[in-house]
């Protein structure tokens, strides 16, 4: 025999005294029950949660959670008070700090999702988290050569396989859903490569990081740009940390030219060896010295060539 303690929403301790046998199928039956109604009959939208956990009580919850997990009902304030809000739930999860998931994998659906709340440490039961439905969001796509993306929000990914994955937008983080992702089926669990080596490189030029010395290759780059809509070429991203210029060669190869620009800008070239006046001819635009020594390169200029080209240096 076991002992199972929860603690109530009014707050009470209680103890449940059952076989571990009974306990297993016990739980095993309310899982099924939970989730049979999962979208039977009914139209998804992007949001959707199992009707039937909906109306599971509130002073049940804590019951449903392995006794390891070790919950209390101050660590399910948040859920709680979202319980219908389904939205509310998936932001906490995919926009938070530390989330970790953690469940027995042989009954994942009675482990659970926390995460960092306002300085505490919050819980989400792993069956009452709302799946998406990536096949309504809008995909990643670049208009024109310029990739904008809204933070704090869902896209669709589609995968080598045709599958399609939900994504978010983090402050130039970008990447399978957390929500999905720590609790994803075995066949999604396949493409996580995949997925994560294209998400990497897409938040790093979305954060304005070297690709340089990264663990991706030119033709994993240029694989992954051609995927959303980028072609050689300038071409930027805005994914909720700035805008930010490349020029992406042909061979996969990535100048960072935000980076150039600001350089470039903060230099005194006439400390290095140019005088007043020297023109600079940078992507198919000139810009002269001024008297202060610098130029004044915009990358709200509009290029038309990826040359560069220096004057010649003034011999001192």
């Amino acid at each position: 025999m076991i002992e199972t303690a929860f603690t109530g929403a009014n707050g009470v301790r209680q103890s449940l005294l059952h076989s571990k046998k009974t306990n297993k199928i016990a739980r095993q039956q309310a899982v099924l029950q939970l989730l049979s109604g999962t979208g039977k009959g009914k139209n998804r939208d992007s949001l959707s949660i199992s009707s039937e956990a909906r109306k599971f009580s509130r002073e049940s919850i804590v019951a449903l959670v392995d006794k390891s997990a070790n919950v209390s009902k101050g660590e399910l304030s948040y859920y709680f008070n979202h319980y219908n809000d389904s939205r509310a739930i998936l932001d906490a999860i995919n926009f938070g700090e530390n989330v970790y998931c953690g469940y027995n994998p042989e009954f994942k659906d009675y482990g659970i999702l926390s995460f960092d709340y306002n300085g505490s440490r919050q819980v989400i039961p792993n069956y009452a988290v709302p799946k998406m439905n990536a096949g309504s969001l809008a995909g990643i796509q670049a208009v024109n050569n310029s990739l904008v993306l809204n933070n704090k929000s869902y896209y669709g990914w589609t995968a080598s396989n045709g599958g399609r994955y939900t994504w978010t937008v983090n402050n130039g983080m970008i990447g399978y859903a957390q929500s999905e992702k720590l609790l994803a089926e075995d066949n999604s669990r396949i493409y996580e490569a995949e997925m994560g080596k294209a998400g990497d490189i897409l938040s790093a030029l979305a954060q304005g990081r070297s690709l340089w010395g990264e663990l991706y290759s030119r033709k994993e780059v240029l694989s992954t740009c051609e995927k959303v809509g980028i072609t050689p070429g300038f071409f930027s991203i805005d994914a909720g940390a700035g805008r930010h210029t490349y020029i992406l060669q042909e061979s996969g190869s990535v100048i960072n030219v935000s980076k150039n620009i600001t350089r470039w800008n903060n230099m005194n070239w006439i400390e290095i060896g140019y005088k007043e006046g020297d023109t600079f001819s940078i992507y198919g635009n000139e810009y002269a010295i001024d008297s202060n020594g610098h130029i004044h390169v915009s990358a709200d200029d509009t290029f038309t060539s990826t040359d560069v080209k220096f004057p010649k240096r003034s011999m001192q």
